[in-house]
């Protein structure tokens, strides 16, 4: 009888033994799968190379690019080095076989890149926003409820007031140029009330802060860095000669100008970057750029 009983009692140990033993494999197995699925969530594309983008400062500056990057190079491999610069001055670095792709916003200078057969697509505009005039809020000019730059922009002059230019080519330099010539044709910008600071938006908005004085800018950048410039407001934005158009062009690796030159130009990477950047998912993450920061999207698509 107790042999019978000690038998039994053997056969449940051994039993619960066998039970634990099958719990714990199971959930070895379980924790196995979980850690691979992680992983394979937090997998990166394999790395593949470097596509240079010479850009203006208005998208860098702004935080757009900063913004959207991260994605593209998560999700492609490929590493984006970006080059900020006035429009001028980026053209020129794509001209001197130092970029692969252009993300400007001067037509006439785009344009003339393509004729001087520098490009490898056409001009693919797919993003805008407004340049705006700031300016002190005393506004002594009484450019406020302008309802034109131009008209802001010869009330200022009349009135010879401070006003702060970035003079560097860029595309926001030649848009202001424009709006002068249409403003006052014969005017003379004097030194006195006319400074040309020679530099990037950012830099030329905080200059403008410190003497408070009157700026053309592109809206993202300005809205981007307002906390910073106490002196200055919005004074005039979105009027009709105050749009500001963003385009992509491919840098051509069989451009004349490099002919006999050691230039060598990623147009597999480039063209990645362009398609990615005009697709859905970059549209959608440029809709939401800025609403919950400044409460308004800073880009509109095209």
């Amino acid at each position: 009888m107790k042999q019978t009983k000690l038998v039994r009692l053997f056969s449940i140990l051994l039993a619960l033994t066998m039970i634990f033993a099958l719990a714990a494999c199971t959930n070895t197995n379980t924790t196995t799968e979980e850690s691979t699925t992680a992983a394979a969530e937090t997998t990166t594309a394999a790395p593949k190379g470097t596509i240079r983008l010479a850009t203006t400062t208005s998208v860098n500056d702004s935080g757009l690019l900063p913004y959207l990057l991260p994605t593209f190079e998560a999700e492609t491999g490929w590493k984006v080095e970006v080059a900020s610069a006035g429009t001028g001055v980026a053209i020129g670095y794509a001209q001197a076989g130092d970029a692969d792709l252009l993300l400007v916003h001067s037509k006439d200078q785009e344009e003339q890149f393509i004729a001087d057969g520098y490009a490898s697509t056409d001009r693919q505009s797919f993003m805008y926003n407004f340049f705006v005039l700031v300016g002190p809020k005393e506004d002594h000019a009484g450019a406020k409820g302008s309802g034109t730059a131009t008209e802001a922009f010869k009330k200022i002059a009349d009135a010879k007031q401070p006003f702060c230019s970035r003079g560097d080519n860029s595309g926001t330099h030649n848009k202001e140029m424009k709006i002068w010539s249409a403003a006052a044709p014969v005017l003379k910008l004097d030194p006195a009330w006319y400074i040309s600071v020679g530099s990037g938006m950012g830099d030329t908005l905080t200059k403008a802060n410190e003497m408070v004085a009157y700026c053309l800018t592109d809206k993202a950048t300005y809205l981007s860095m307002k906390d910073k410039l106490p002196n200055l407001e919005i004074l005039v934005s979105e009027s009709d000669d105050m749009k500001n158009t963003y385009s992509l062009i491919g840098v051509s690796p069989d451009a004349p100008a490099f002919a006999g030159k050691n230039v060598t130009i990623n147009t597999e990477g480039a063209n990645a970057l362009m398609e990615w950047l005009q697709g859905d998912e970059a549209s959608a993450l440029i809709e939401k750029y800025g609403i919950e920061e400044y409460g308004e999207q800073l880009f509109q698509l095209m």
